[in-house]
């Protein structure tokens, strides 16, 4: 699973840590340093901070955010020489960097994933090869007594794997589609190669902290053409399709973009009236030929600064 720097470095921190203890530990035995009678009250004071240490890498691992800064004050607070006390400061001040924060976010994307979902409930889930699945335009839902904090950011590679997560779960209904969707054979790896190395970008919108939906994009000449729109299905009917396209289409506007593009599958008469009553029109048409199945992708467009 791919992990930001911050959580790397944190993660050889407390390695580090318990390399050094051990060391220090066998150093002493080495030299007979350690009075009779009272090893063990030493094996007893090198065990708990490793143990600790053991505790914090695996909440760490499972993305446990406020477990594992208990975990690291704890370890602080054992550290026995100026060493293990800077390195275990550093670890503790790794927490609160962006990236960190991002990472323990992101494990909410995941939880998501095991509700139960009707399939009435579907909205968008866009292909980058022109494939999309429609639901019927949302009804107005009764809104809750605290409304949920919703914002965009646009991810950095480091999200690859929020990204790939994401498009998984709003994807898998698609499996079974003729032919099947091109999204479910693509991997954290092959997302970060496209983040990094092929100009690609991508946009994460989350739902009182939780990742929640996301939709990929590209600068193409004058264009900004996005695919992959994905709203996980607990979350759909809530405009957040909407809002991400909109967010597009300002990202365009500020990079002097004249049009915001996409493609969708002609089949799908649902997401054709959606993106027609936000302003985009029907420019081209192809057939998509496939092992599985062939597919009618219209591209569709709207010039940005309109509607």
């Amino acid at each position: 699973m791919l992990k930001p720097t911050s959580i790397r470095a944190m993660n050889f921190i407390v390695y580090l840590k318990m390399a050094m203890i051990f060391v220090v530990l066998v150093a002493s035995l080495s030299v007979s340093k350690i009075p009779e009678g009272k090893i063990g009250i030493v094996a007893l004071n090198i065990t708990i901070p490793i143990l600790f240490m053991v505790v914090m890498l695996l909440f760490i691992r499972r993305r446990k955010q406020f477990p594992a800064l208990i975990t690291a004050f704890i370890v602080l607070w054992f550290s026995n020489d100026q060493i293990q006390l800077i390195l275990s400061v550093v670890t503790i001040l790794l927490f609160f960097l962006k990236p960190t924060r991002d990472y323990f976010r992101s494990v909410n994307a995941i939880a998501p994933e095991l509700e139960s979902v009707q399939e009435e409930q579907t909205e968008i889930s866009e292909e980058a090869d022109g494939e999309t699945r429609a639901e019927p335009l949302p009804k107005p839902q009764p809104r809750s007594k605290k409304d949920p904090e919703v914002y965009i950011r646009e991810a950095t590679p480091e999200d690859a794997d929020t990204i790939h997560t994401l498009m998984h779960i709003a994807f898998e209904e698609f499996r079974t589609a003729i032919p099947p969707s091109g999204a479910l054979e693509e991997t954290s790896e092959s997302i970060l190669e496209a983040l990094r190395d092929q100009g690609e970008s991508a946009a994460i919108l989350y739902e009182d902290d939780t990742a929640t939906a996301m939709v990929r994009f590209k600068y193409i000449d004058d264009a900004i053409y996005f695919f992959r729109l994905s709203v996980i299905p607990p979350r759909r009917r809530r405009g957040y399709a909407r809002q991400l396209i909109k967010w597009i289409e300002k990202q365009g506007v500020t990079k002097g973009m004249n049009i915001s593009r996409c493609r969708v599958r002609q089949s799908v008469q649902n997401n054709l009236v959606l993106y027609q009553d936000m302003g985009y029109e029907i420019v081209d048409q192809e057939l998509i030929v496939r092992p599985a199945g062939t597919v009618k992708a219209l591209t569709m467009e709207k010039k940005l600064g309109i509607g």
